[in-house]
């Protein structure tokens, strides 16, 4: 059971990191020029921080959450919320 929530808090941690740091691509590559080198590195690293960190890390967040409340019953949902 220690290892699932290690593993939940690190896929949370790496999916939350990569949510911080995409705006901040965002707006990098807002301030260059439309077609420029530049813009078209700022697209392949938005790619490949979205595709290659954020939906990878964000599939086991959900994995191994489902799990911890579900799959241990940790929550009564007859009680209410949690």
């Amino acid at each position: 059971m220690e290892w699932l929530k290690a593993l939940h808090v690190l896929s949370v941690i790496a999916w939350m990191a990569g949510l911080m740091y995409l705006p901040r691509l965002f707006v990098y590559h807002a301030g260059v020029a439309v077609g420029s080198e530049a813009s078209v590195t700022f697209k392949t690293m938005e790619r490949k921080l979205y595709r290659g960190i954020m939906v990878p890390a964000m599939i086991p967040s959900w994995i191994f959450g489902l799990w911890w409340v579900f799959g241990f019953g940790l929550i009564n949902f007859l009680q209410g919320w949690i």
